[in-house]
């Protein structure tokens, strides 16, 4: 479960020390103390948030805030699924109209799916999840308009996962043969998913993590229990994140009787999850209290942010890590490519605050070692980029070294000769979800 510790006093404090990365977008919450919950980044512009109470995280919050411009404007709402003892688990976004959340009872675990597609004015229920006790709501997650999954604790002896391709209209439950059996007394946990392309994957309460690479349809089981017992447990709980279908990373946490951090380790996979390393790492310890942490797809860089102050960076997956800023605290962070991340945060009212945005580019492809999908010809240019790629490209961007995009196009050769002379980045993000962005030098 997430661990959220909250002070207005430190984000203040702190306020000039994300200055360099990170500028501060106001999330529109009326209410003062209102920090991101969690998020989920569509594209580079898209983003939807849901809210938790600052001053008492106990306390239920139905909002949502929404972006469609890349945070220049936050749109706040309430998330009206009928009854206001529902806690929201997670939402998921793919326009400025068009969301869905989960949302779970704290006693019996019943809830299931609601969907806006009026940009957050009205909610409408898609999916039930009725056996109490152990129809618990866990995540639901849209790739697209059309495709999601959602999921909940085992029921009637196997996990209840469901899929539509129809955004949600009807619902299709997974087949039991196409998700292996969960263990005895394993179940998920609220939000406790990670998705990219069109990989999805949730984690247990016995330490497994459960890998869909065809948007949920089917499953294999992990055997990530030989690393980390519990992903939630009070102490010992952990976070993972994923660049692809190959590439992973498990935080392996665990903490004293009174909840001080004690140690940290981590994991990474380059196969799928068949076999992992236990990395030798520098420039984070347990003591930075690792809450979030995420990929930039279809690369080898990571940000991870804490709730009790401070986020980093690895741009060699995960060997060394750099701070981003110190003492500011971050809930959740999520990354569309190298040059677009948001991290949620705390507000000081409805004008002041909430949500960070990266304003520099994190690494590019070359100095990351990004998981190479195209390249890029001739470079030097005089003005015309061709892109050679095994992959559908989706848009094109052309971002200057400040990390300011200067052009964007959908077409697969941008021309950039109207630009002055100098090195630019591009950025190339392909229709399964993954991104990579590469430099080129105009003459």
């Amino acid at each position: 479960m997430k661990r959220i510790l909250l002070s207005i006093t430190a984000l203040l404090i702190s306020s000039t020390a994300f200055s360099q990365f990170w500028s501060t977008q106001n999330t529109g919450f009326a209410t003062a103390s209102r920090g991101i919950n969690g998020m989920e980044v569509y594209d580079a512009n898209t983003v939807w948030a849901f809210a938790v109470d600052g001053n008492d995280t106990a306390n239920n919050i139905q909002e949502f805030t929404k972006t469609s411009n890349g945070g220049t404007t936050w749109t706040p709402g309430t998330i009206n699924v009928g009854n206001p003892d529902l806690r929201i688990t997670n939402i998921s976004g793919v326009s400025a109209t068009t969301a869905w959340v989960g949302a779970f009872d704290d006693i019996d675990g019943l809830g299931g799916v609601w969907k806006t597609s009026d940009g957050g004015a009205t909610w409408t229920n898609q999916l039930l999840l009725t056996t109490a006790g152990q129809s618990w709501t866990n995540y639901v997650h849209f790739f697209d308009a059309n495709n999601g999954v959602a999921g909940g604790d085992p029921e009637s002896g196997e996990f209840e996962v469901y899929t539509t391709s129809n955004g949600g209209t009807t619902w299709t439950r997974v087949p039991a043969g196409n998700i292996p059996n969960p263990l005895a007394a394993e179940y998920g946990y609220n939000g406790g998913y990670y998705a990219v392309g069109n990989n999805m994957f949730f984690y247990t309460g016995k330490g497994r993590i459960y890998k869909s690479t065809d948007k949920g349809l089917n499953w294999t089981a992990l055997a990530t229990n030989s690393i980390i017992s519990d992903f939630g447990s009070a102490t010992i709980n952990g976070n993972m994140a994923w660049s692809d279908a190959n590439t992973g990373m498990i935080f392996r946490k665990t903490f004293s009787s009174l909840g001080a951090p004690l140690t940290l380790t981590l994991h990474r996979t380059t196969d799928g999850g068949a076999n992992w390393t236990s990395l030798t790492f520098t420039g984070i310890t347990a003591a930075n209290n690792i809450d979030h942490v995420t990929y930039v797809p279809g690369t080898t860089i990571l940000v991870a942010t804490s709730s009790a102050g401070g986020s980093w960076k690895s741009t060699n997956n995960g060997t060394t890590w750099t701070a981003l800023d110190t003492g500011v605290l971050h809930f959740d962070v999520k990354c569309f490519n190298a040059s677009t991340c948001y991290s949620g945060g705390l507000n000081t009212s409805a004008t002041v605050g909430g949500m960070f945005k990266s304003t520099q580019v994190l690494a590019t492809s070359e100095v990351a070692g990004a998981i190479k999908h195209s390249s890029i010809y001739p470079n030097p240019t005089q003005g015309e980029i061709n892109i050679k790629t095994d992959k559908k490209v989706k848009t094109t961007a052309v971002l200057d070294f400040s990390g300011k995009a200067v052009m964007k196009t959908d077409a697969g050769k941008p021309d950039i000769s109207s630009l002055p002379k100098g090195t630019y980045l591009i950025q190339i993000e392909f229709t399964d979800g993954t991104s990579t962005t590469e430099k080129v030098i105009k003459q």
